[in-house]
């Protein structure tokens, strides 16, 4: 499923995507770290790339009720997401990031849309979700697009979702 508009191209993860994709994450990742915490994020990023962003298409395979999307303007990945099935009625949002530059346009409620509308397509009836405290703007975001904060939790160890390092997580859901 390809959505575009205003020159921006919601469109499936490719293979050749790759190196546009790890070069996103790498940079949104070290504009997000906390100056105390650089090594903790080097050490994140490196075990994303190494793991997970390695094999996205194997991770995010539709085969498994998941999808992986990037977002593309002029030849150039900005943007990125996915959903990843947790049980029969949950799916989780997850790797969701846009390029700064590219922010305040609706480009990333564009981006939730697309998750949502995919997430109900596959017959999910929640979409579930967690964010950083270092990730001020995406909690204000996912708040004002209809999602409930269900929890928080201090991260104290790296997972392929969190850096760890004490930094709080908000965990949040949709009913779709």
């Amino acid at each position: 499923m390809a959505v575009s508009d205003n020159a921006v191209i919601i469109r499936a993860y490719e293979d050749t995507d790759h190196a546009q994709v790890r070069d996103l994450f790498i940079r949104i990742n070290r504009e997000l770290a906390p100056a105390n915490m650089r090594e903790q994020f080097e050490e994140y990023i490196s075990t994303a790339i190494n793991g997970e962003l390695s094999q996205l298409r194997g991770v995010f395979s539709e085969t498994k009720r998941n999808a992986f999307w990037v977002v593309e303007t002029n030849g150039q990945i900005i943007g990125m997401l996915g959903i990843e099935s947790r049980d029969h009625a949950s799916t989780e949002l997850r790797r969701m990031y846009l390029d700064r530059r590219y922010r305040g346009r609706g480009i990333a409620q564009r981006m939730l849309q697309c998750a949502e509308m995919r997430a109900r397509k596959l017959g999910f009836s929640k979409l579930i979700l967690s964010t950083a405290e270092v990730q001020q703007a995406a909690i204000s975001f996912y708040r004002k697009s209809g999602y409930t904060l269900v929890k928080s939790e201090l991260a104290d160890t790296m997972s392929t979702k969190t850096v760890g390092g004490g930094l709080t997580r908000f965990h949040f859901e949709k009913v779709l």
